[in-house]
Order: structure tokens, then C-alpha cells, then sequence
């Protein structure tokens, strides 16, 4: 099966062997627009040639980025001279997680049996955004939707255009929520994106990671699942909160919860565990100091 589709008209997806990560690039007018390229240097070779087929001026190529994070940032070098195009707090997160990167770029690559082709540096954005906002890169219109619980720095990317939201590392079909701070930042997240549901004909979902979704109600069952799955999350752990259990004794007990991804190929229990630490630890920092386990 190819690696390449073109799930909606003008959308088109390459899908990477490290953790079957989506790059999405989008072309028109003789521009294009490239989301989160990555991940292996070969297939950043391929995505390059197919953004230099599409928009042969450097001047005309817009790289944007839903998150600082490792397999998601490692694109820049293949284009030299493009717009680039993030979050505002991104370049913070990046810089101070860079080296943690650059370590974590080069295992992936060489367990894929290729070369780092140079060290990860850390890197400022061109164009920033922060908040819900219009920004046209080219002739392509991208509406941005902060949404942060994986990363501080994560935005969606609604693209009105061709119907379609690119969800940086969520509402995935293969990952459970991939918490980076407490419950309610990623709840909040998913209820930003419940209006665009609600309000906007979202035909097609790229998520970071897996399958796409075609259709309004496909996606917005992910969002659904997502969403219990926090709350059935959050209560496991408050039942153990409130009989004292500590924090390992309460992984155990939340461990008997049902989820995606659970022993699964790519399973999810370690994600599972830390995000029974990111609630438990909410519930602390709420409460009397030093009661966490």
C-alpha cells in the first residue's frame, strides 16, 4: 500500500513508517503549504520533491507545525528559504526540550535503518499564532484552534477550504488522549474543537497519528470517545483520591479501565499510567500540600 493518499480533494497525506505519523501537504497557485513533515529522512526526501513539484519557488513554500514535538519538527532543513509557521509558545518548548529531541530523532532513525542526516537545533517560527485566528498562507486559508493537554504550544488546523481539520496528536483511532498536564487542558481542548464540529462541514480529519476520518460524525465520534475516556479517567481517579489510595495503588486500579489502544501493537498502557499521574497529581496540587503518594 502506498504511503501516499489523497483522501480529499487537494489534501494530500503521506503516512510515515515511524508510528504511522500523517504529513499533509497542501498545493495551489504554484504554492504550497506542508503540516508537521516528517518523519525519516527518506520520506522527507519524497515530501520535498513533491512540495518542489507543486511550488517551485522556495518563496511560495509555507511549512506549518501543530507541536514541538520530536517526529513532528525534524522537517525544516529539507526546505530551505520557507515560511514557517507555529504557535507562539512553540519556540519556547522547543528550545528547551532540544536536546531531548535531537536524542529521540536520531534512535528513531537509526532503529529505521537510516542516517540522521545532522543534529536537531532548535528553531523560531516566521508567522506565530495563538487563539483562534485566520492565517493565509498563499492562497491557502488555515484557521488556527488553540488546543493544548498534549503540548502547551498545540494547535489544530482547520483548513475551510477543502473541509478538513488537522489535528496534530489528537482525535487519533490509535491513541488514547496523550496527556501532558492535568484532565480539564485537554477536555477544554476537545470542547474547542466540539464547536468547529458543530458549526463548520468537517469533511475530512488528519489526525497526527493513524487513520484518517472521512465524514463529520466519523471524526466527531473520535472527539465523543475521547472525551469519555477523560472523564472515565478522572473519576477512577477521584474514587481512589478520596480513599487515600497513593499513587501507584491508584494506577493499579484505573489500570482495569477499558481504552483505546490497550495491549495493543502500539499500546498505550505507559501513556495510560502517565495520564493516571497527570490527574492524580491535579488533584493534589488542589488539595493539602504533600498528600500525593
Amino acid at each position: 500500500m502506498s504511503a501516499w493518499s489523497t483522501p480529499e480533494p487537494g489534501v494530500r497525506v503521506r503516512t510515515s513508517r515511524c508510528y504511522d505519523m500523517n504529513s499533509v501537504l497542501l498545493a495551489a497557485d504554484g504554492h504550497a503549504v506542508a503540516i508537521d513533515p516528517g518523519v525519516l529522512p527518506s520520506e522527507l526526501d519524497e515530501i520535498a520533491a513533491a512540495v518542489a513539484e507543486a511550488a517551485p519557488r522556495f518563496e511560495r513554500v509555507s511549512l506549518a507545525f501543530t507541536h514541538p514535538h520530536w517526529d513532528h519538527v525534524l522537517g525544516r532543513p529539507w526546505f530551505p528559504g520557507a515560511t514557517t509557521f507555529a504557535h507562539a509558545g512553540f519556540s519556547d518548548e522547543l528550545e528547551r526540550d532540544q536536546d531531548r529531541i535531537a536524542l529521540d530523532a536520531e534512535r528513531w532513525i537509526r532503529d529505521a535503518g537510516e542516517t540522521p542526516p545532522q543534529p536537531f537545533r532548535a528553531f523560531t517560527p516566521d508567522l506565530k499564532a495563538r487563539g483562534t485566528v485566520l492565517v493565509r498562507l498563499g492562497p491557502i486559508d488555515v484557521v488556527t484552534y488553540d488546543t493544548p493537554g498534549h503540548s502547551g504550544s498545540h494547535l489544530a488546523l482547520w483548513l475551510p477550504q477543502h473541509g478538513t481539520l488537522v489535528a496534530g496528536d489528537l482525535l487519533s483511532d490509535i491513541e488514547i488522549p496523550w496527556l501532558d498536564a492535568a484532565p480539564w487542558v485537554y477536555r477544554a481542548s476537545l470542547k474547542a474543537l466540539h464547536w468547529l464540529f458543530e458549526q463548520e462541514d468537517v469533511r475530512l480529519l488528519v489526525p497526527g497519528h493513524g487513520p484518517v476520518a472521512h465524514g463529520r460524525l466519523s471524526g466527531y465520534r473520535r472527539l465523543l470517545r475521547d472525551m469519555d475516556y477523560l472523564l472515565h479517567l478522572e473519576g477512577g481517579v477521584g474514587d481512589a483520591w478520596r480513599r487515600g489510595l497513593t499513587l501507584e495503588e491508584t494506577r493499579v486500579e484505573v489500570a482495569r479501565m477499558d481504552y483505546l489502544g490497550k495491549d495493543a501493537a502500539h499500546a498505550m498502557n505507559d501513556v495510560h499510567a502517565e495520564n493516571v499521574r497527570f490527574a492524580y497529581q491535579a488533584l493534589a496540587d488542589s488539595a493539602t500540600p504533600g498528600r500525593i503518594g
